[in-house]
């Protein structure tokens, strides 16, 4: 009978884990996607200085997050995450046009690190 009990106590912890986890990703991803939509805006409207303002902001933030997430997520995918980040304030500075692109690129695996760790039957089996 202990066994059981061992047994369904390990699955509730990953279970609990896996749900932690989602939740963790999601909320630190909603705020690097605002302060991306943040930097599109007044990339649109021409405000270098803001943009620049926000570009560290986003930087900052990215570095907590890439420490909290590195428990959850695999090294490779965090790495190519933080290569489009290390380029937004460069491309910001030399007024580039690739800066939007580099924006929804990070976005788009923001989304993608979320949807890989979202505990469903296909990231299961």
């Amino acid at each position: 009978m202990s066994r059981v009990v061992t047994a369904f106590s390990i699955i509730a912890a990953i279970i609990a884990y896996s749900f932690f986890a989602a939740f963790a990703i999601r909320n630190e991803s909603s705020e690097l996607i605002s302060i991306t939509e943040e930097i599109k805006e007044l990339n649109k409207i021409n405000d270098a200085v803001n943009a620049d303002a926000a570009a560290e902001k986003l930087t900052e933030q990215w570095y907590d997050f890439e420490k909290k997430m590195s428990i959850f997520v695999r090294d490779d995918k965090l790495n190519e995450l933080s290569r489009a980040v290390s380029k937004v304030r460069p491309y910001i500075t030399d007024a580039n046009d690739e800066l939007n692109a580099e924006l929804e690129n990070i976005d788009r695996q923001l989304w993608l690190i979320y949807r890989s760790e979202l505990p469903t039957w296909y990231n299961i089996f």
